[in-house]
């Protein structure tokens, strides 16, 4: 996959700009523009210059607005010669002054960037510091967006908090947002008023005091980290504490939860709170340890309607668990190995929704595993047009990249294929827990996801990927079977399977289907049969017995829409779906003609009709299902009909009279 390089838009008048060594501003001014004409053209260049090591975080914070101040320091790697540092930063702040190893410098602020400008320059493979301190109320900040401050109206708290995916580190922190430059390590402290406690990423080193009623929370995170997983929460909260104890593992890995200041929070929530442990133990079991069981899990909760997967410390608008499964899973898929690019954004999304399956499987019943995953494909047909795949022309549209009917539901229905296909529930997780050790603390593509099932299966899923992951849609199916008796009893089951997709552009679909065959007087048999046409007859020995019927894919393992299975007495014919779906009457016809169509989709497509030299002599839209075509001034005889729109391309004799 290419790597996305983020366009910016700059303005030409800086927002501010102030060095401690230029008291002049407008001496300083001009030096900034100065500095900042060379590299005008070269933005996507300079965010290739470094790569991020280490963050140190330093701001104080407080529980009624979204104003923060102090800085943040950045151990970069220079990749080549360095004159000019580039992060994003969006408008409204104020700098108050910028640092490259200890050496004040001059910067230039305006719009989403803010280039600080080096006094000699950064020779390729050094590590160099640089520092920012700032304040202010971000101008772009909103709902779920940055840095927020909202009201829990149930536990009467004001909650200030972060979310920053996919590209809002920037509204409170100036940074560089790239998904493959994932930091190091990173502390996180946070300065606020005593009575308050902040969360964060990471495990609390301490707590120190700093006079005049404030405190500052020292998180540090050992572990990499992607950009937008930096956050922080503020607010009155009492922490409660549960602990995991996963198979294999000799210590106990703490579940650390900062909850409303609010005696009936813990009450409300006592059985929720119960099932944390328990979840963190299984999914250690089927994806492998939790992955920073030497710091902590824990949540902290924030007035939102979901939840996000903050590394070590998810941010949960309520206690639901299937909430806390979709959130836990992300610590595996997202947060340990993350999306290369948002175009794949499935594999965060989609395997946390199938964390949800999991939970409901082993937590609760397979009934409502099932119940769960009929759901995913309800939705997932929801968008009959749609690729779990992100297009690239959609990859800074965060509507498209986290439509919940494709990134989540469908991508948790893909998954839930690949552990049909996969045939084998060992080899399944084994190639869950091989994702994660293979692309630990990195960046993963859905064709790394591909690759390692192949590898474990020893097989290709080429077709698969290219029909339900980059490709459109699903496929619809008609299934129709004949069985004829004999005087000695009952010959081969005819099975005829008619498909097509419900997008254009994406009509077959391969993947092996399994049919439950019933008997008058023998067990049920499960039988593959494998799709290679749109119109497909098999022959199945049933060795002599009476089939009673039929059920298509009775464990639901498919995405797909089975719209009708017939039992037919006759030879099965090359039946297409065209002949259940469209009618034209009445045949002969005299002044008007009625179409009308009973396929799953809407009708958009065109009827024209052909004398029998092939002259075209009327062609009229067909924009619904059902139509009233006039027929005036077609002279007696006989006529084509032909038939275009959707998957229909039909063609039937017509007879006019008067």
């Amino acid at each position: 996959m290419k790597r996305l390089i983020i366009p910016f838009l700059i303005v030409f008048s800086p927002i501010f700009c102030r060095s401690q060594f230029a008291n002049n501003v407008e001496a300083n001014k001009e030096f900034a523009e100065n500095q900042f004409k060379p590299v005008l053209k070269s933005v996507s260049v300079l965010l290739n210059q470094y790569d991020q090591k280490f963050v140190h975080i330093d701001v104080a914070v407080n529980d009624t607005n979204t104003y923060i101040s102090g800085s943040v320091q950045y151990k970069l790697l220079a990749k080549s010669n360095i004159d000019t540092v580039y992060f994003e930063f969006a408008p409204g702040f104020i700098i108050d002054s910028t640092q490259i190893n200890s050496q004040n410098t001059t910067y230039y602020y305006s719009n989403d960037t803010i280039f600080v400008f080096a006094q000699s320059s950064i020779s390729t493979g050094t590590q160099f510091w640089i520092q920012v301190w700032y304040h202010g109320i971000s101008a772009t900040s909103g709902a779920y967006r940055g840095i927020i401050n909202t009201y829990d109206s149930n536990y009467q708290k004001y909650i200030t908090w972060t979310l920053s995916e996919s590209f809002h580190l920037k509204n409170w922190l100036p940074c560089k947002q790239d998904l493959t430059d994932r930091l190091d390590s990173a502390w996180i402290f946070i300065t606020v008023d005593s009575s308050l406690k902040a969360g964060s990423n990471g495990k609390l080193s301490q707590i120190t005091q700093m006079g005049n009623g404030k405190v500052r929370y020292e998180w540090k995170e050992h572990h990499p980290i992607v950009y937008y997983l930096l956050s922080l929460a503020v607010g009155d909260y009492i922490e409660h504490n549960v602990y995991a104890h996963p198979a294999g593992y000799s210590d106990s890995i703490i579940i650390q939860n900062y909850f409303y200041n609010n005696p009936q929070f813990i009450t409300d929530n006592a059985l929720k709170i119960a099932q944390m442990a328990p979840l963190v133990e299984l999914y250690s079991e089927k994806f492998g340890l939790y992955p920073w069981a030497d710091e902590k899990f824990g949540h902290v909760m924030c007035p939102v309607g979901g939840g996000m997967e903050h590394q070590t410390m998810t941010s949960l608008g309520y206690l639901d668990t299937w909430l806390v499964a979709h959130e836990l899973t992300h610590q595996w898929f997202g947060d340990h190995i993350t999306c290369a690019n948002w175009q794949d954004i499935w594999i965060n999304e989609g395997f946390a929704s199938y964390g949800e399956y999991i939970y409901a499987q082993d937590m609760v019943s397979q009934v409502n595993a099932d119940e769960n995953m009929a759901y995913c494909h309800k939705r997932a047909r929801s968008e009959p047009n749609g690729s779990v795949y992100v297009p690239f022309a959609d990859v800074w549209n965060e509507g498209r990249i986290f439509n919940g009917n494709l990134s989540y539901k469908k991508g948790s229905a893909i998954i839930h294929m690949l552990r049909y296909l996969s045939n084998n529930d060992s080899l399944f997780f084994v190639a869950l827990k091989q994702m994660q050790t293979q692309f630990a603390d990195s960046v993963i593509t859905g064709e790394d996801v591909k690759n390692i099932f192949e590898n474990i299966n020893g097989k290709s899923f080429d077709e698969f990927f290219d029909q339900y992951y980059y490709g459109e849609g699903f496929p619809f199916y008609i299934l129709i079977w004949q069985q004829d008796s004999t005087i000695t009893g009952f010959d081969n089951l005819k099975i005829q399977l008619v498909q097509w997709g419900s997008s254009a552009n994406n009509q077959l679909f391969t993947t092996p289907l399994q049919i439950k065959i019933s008997f008058a007087e023998n067990p049920d048999s499960v039988i593959v049969i494998q799709p290679s046409q749109n119109v497909q007859i098999f022959n199945v020995d049933v060795n002599n017995n009476k089939v009673s019927g039929l059920t298509f894919d009775p464990q639901n393992w498919i995405l797909d829409s089975l719209l009708y299975i017939f039992h037919i007495s006759q030879e099965v014919a090359q039946i297409k779906p065209d002949d259940f779906f469209i009618s034209l009457n009445p045949n002969p016809a005299t002044e008007n003609l009625y179409f009308r169509y009973s396929g799953p989709d809407d009708f958009n497509g065109s009827i024209k009709f052909l004398d029998l030299s092939g002259r075209e002599i009327l062609l009229y839209p067909l924009d619904s299902k059902e139509k009233i075509i006039p027929l005036n001034g077609i002279k007696p005889g006989m006529y084509l009909a032909e038939i275009r729109g959707n998957h229909i391309n039909l063609v039937r004799k017509m007879v006019m009279v008067k």
